[in-house]
């Protein structure tokens, strides 16, 4: 679903039923994530995402995906709990997480009053579920 996916800039594609190919020329990311034990190779975690990808140059078919100096306004936001399976040679995410700012959406684009974890609809739109393989660190 779009409203998961980061677009450059501040375009969001019209046609809500397919995703939409998520390339750019400058990318920017920051993460910050708080790990504790559980059990054993078990840890918690709960992180914060930011960042977005503009284009170098304009693109006509894709309206406010290129780099200005209003990047910073263009930030998308995340955050999520997970779990943390750490083996030495691999560490096994999982993650349940939820878009926070929204940049596409004109005002407001911070998402908090929006947040309703009983509304199924909403939790179909905005929490997604990503599984990752990566190296410990």
């Amino acid at each position: 679903m779009v409203v998961t996916t980061v677009c450059p800039g501040t375009f969001i594609d019209s046609n809500q039923n397919t995703f939409y190919d998520q390339s750019g020329d400058i990318r920017l990311e920051l993460n910050s994530e708080l790990r504790f034990p559980i059990s054993g190779v078990m840890h918690g975690a709960v992180f914060v995402d930011a960042g977005n990808i503009w284009l170098f140059n304009e693109d006509t078919s894709k309206p406010g995906g290129k780099f200005t100096g209003d990047f910073l306004k263009q930030l998308a936001v995340g955050a999520g709990v997970g779990l943390r399976f750490d083996f030495n040679f691999l560490v096994l995410r999982l993650d349940l997480a939820t878009p926070l700012r929204k940049p596409w959406m004109q005002n407001p684009r911070w998402t908090f009053t929006e947040i309703d974890l009983r509304n199924r609809n909403w939790r179909r739109e905005n929490l997604v579920f990503n599984i990752a393989i990566g190296y410990p660190f």
